[in-house]
């Protein structure tokens, strides 16, 4: 008797407990067991607000106390929160959702008719129930890897552009994702999930496909689209995507590890022609990456004429465009770093510099045919060879930054001019190794370390100083010439120039620059006098000299230019825009 009786109250105990109810937070749970400890979620109050967090367990406090049979001073059980009932959200006014990780079932209409913008599924949601998320705001859904099912309307009337379908589902019910505004679907799932294939309401995606885009597994196309039977037809394009590369428009592109949603060119086509546009931005699996690096060998030999480098590049590696029939190039300001032979062996006449470049790799713009090159400010290193064997090379500006300055750099140029700023400490052989060099213009106050041994193809100048006139500051013949272990000797003379006593500093908070469509005009507020000026153009070309303080440019083409003014007191160099 006493243990049908125990038997009896056990049952009653375990009735009572399926049965319990208890609010938190506004959200009104359900036991759905005690061994182990699970909760459904059924009910939400709107005076929680349009912002819905749900937890992955909770704890009833004392006042949400379940029954007569709990002490209210004894601990309460704290429950994983396991389900959402059929429509325990629906019509709330909601506005987002972040749904917590030991949640697996999502139920019908569970989240249905609201305003819901923003919702994040939990990692181990495995059934997304019928008309789950109808008639919301939604713009992008991120599916957990759980997920196996997704019920008929689960999406339905919603703002999705793209979705991606996870590797474990199975099957997606009729107008799941219909009335949305997609044009790109990725599957991840080797085997093609269950979908309903029909030209009409019921359609998985939408009764008409064809604008749309499908990715899928490489070599999956026969199961989702070919084969006898496939339901997985009628997009606009199949793509299989080969894990973390793919191609667009004749580029191959891989996908970068850290941060993911940039990507590296890898390779190129040639069935793309002669002229290449690189895009900024490509989209691959319905996501859009960035365009940063073009990478070893990407463009190498691939018979170019012309390139288009956007403004998203910020590496260009080694071998990058070497041995193609590039004529012009512009490097933009996005770019910091331009590897070794990255342009080597083209045709280049001119080329425009990145305005943030910070290193200019070895041989990357050797044999060319570049006349003039501007090095900007931000440069601080030029490395071996960068521009050697430009044998047309007549102008050189080198920025107020560059500190270091290769062996072979400008060898086999035709510069006859060479002014080193202050900024530059170090200076490789045969850096400027050209016979035509009439004068070595030093601004530093501490001369550069050089190279000198007197012997062919190992100093600096190349041996050749007897026939170079060397200009240095007011009071450094020492340090350059005289001085115990001075290195800089030989020269056909050494002159210490007045214009290069006054710091630029000085001079440039003396001197303005007003430049207008017609003119430029120069105007001192200081003692400087002008002596000469000249213009080059961005690629190095002499466009102008001249003596005037007003200089007239309306004849010039809009453009950028760099300004060359020499005074009695020192040197300015400036950019403007015609």
């Amino acid at each position: 008797m006493k243990k049908t009786l125990l038997f009896l109250m056990t049952l009653f105990t375990i009735g009572i407990g399926y049965s319990q109810t208890f609010i938190e937070n506004f959200i009104t749970y359900s036991v759905t067991s005690t061994t182990p400890n699970t909760v459904a979620i059924i009910d939400y109050n709107i005076n929680g607000g349009t912002d819905v967090v749900i937890p992955a367990t909770v704890t009833p406090n004392v006042s949400g106390r379940m029954s007569s049979f709990e002490d209210a001073n004894s601990p309460m059980e704290t429950y994983s929160i396991t389900s959402i009932a059929n429509n325990a959200f629906t019509s709330k006014g909601l506005t987002s959702v972040i749904i917590g990780d030991n949640v697996l079932t999502i139920g019908n209409q569970a989240f249905s008719v609201n305003f819901i913008t923003s919702a994040i599924i939990g990692n181990n949601v495995t059934t997304i129930g019928f008309n789950a998320f109808y008639n919301n705001n939604l713009t992008t859904i991120d599916l957990p890897n759980s997920v196996t099912t997704i019920e008929a309307r689960a999406f339905d009337d919603n703002l999705l552009t793209s979705i991606t379908i996870p590797s474990n589902v199975t099957s997606i019910g009729f107008a799941a994702f219909r009335d949305n505004l997609i044009t790109c679907i990725s599957s991840e799932a080797t085997t093609p999930p269950a979908i309903i294939t029909e030209s009409n309401s019921n359609d998985t995606f939408a009764s008409d496909r064809s604008g749309i885009n499908l990715n899928i597994p490489d070599g999956a196309t026969a199961d989702y689209v070919t084969d006898p039977g496939a339901e997985w037809t009628g997009f606009n394009t199949v793509t299989e995507v080969l894990g973390s590369t793919f191609v667009f428009d004749n580029i191959t592109y891989q996908i970068n590890a850290t941060p993911n949603n940039e990507v590296t060119i890898t390779n190129y086509n040639t069935a793309g022609g002669t002229n290449v546009n690189i895009p900024a931005t490509v989209s691959s699996a319905c996501t859009e990456y960035s365009v940063v690096i073009i990478g070893f060998n990407a463009f190498n030999g691939k018979n170019l004429s012309s390139v288009t480098i956007p403004n998203s590049v910020t590496s260009i590696e080694n071998s990058a465009f070497q041995g193609n029939n590039l004529v012009s190039v512009t490097i933009p300001d996005s770019v910091t770093n331009i590897d070794i032979e990255a342009f080597y062996g083209n045709q280049l006449t001119s080329v425009i510099l990145s305005n943030n470049l910070i290193n200019i790799g070895e041989a990357a713009f050797a044999f060319n045919d570049l006349q003039g090159v501007t090095i900007p400010d931000s440069v601080i290193t030029i490395d071996d060879g960068a521009f050697v064997q430009n044998n047309n090379m007549t102008t050189l500006v080198l920025g107020n930054s560059v500190t270091n300055i290769g062996a072979y750099v400008f060898r086999f140029t035709a510069l006859t001019i060479i002014t080193l700023p202050a900024s530059v400490t170090n200076i490789g052989v045969i850096t400027f190794g050209s016979h035509l060099i009439t004068d070595v213009y030093c601004e530093g106050l501490v001369p550069p370390i050089i190279a000198t041994t007197g012997a062919p193809n190992t100093d600096t100048f190349d041996v050749y100083r007897s026939n170079i006139n060397l200009h240095i500051p007011v009071g450094t013949t020492g340090a350059y010439v005289t001085d115990p272990g001075a290195l800089w000797t030989d020269f056909n003379s050494v002159t210490e120039d007045a214009a290069l006593s006054t710091s630029d500093f000085e001079l440039a908070n003396q001197v303005k620059v007003i430049t207008t469509t017609d003119d430029i005009k120069i105007i001192s507020s200081g003692s400087a006098q002008l002596k000469t000026y000249a213009i080059y153009s961005i690629t190095g070309a002499k466009v102008a000299t001249g003596k005037e303080g007003s200089i007239p440019i309306s004849y010039m083409s809009n453009g950028i230019y760099i300004l060359e003014l020499t005074f009695d007191q020192g040197r300015l160099v400036k950019k403007f825009v015609k």
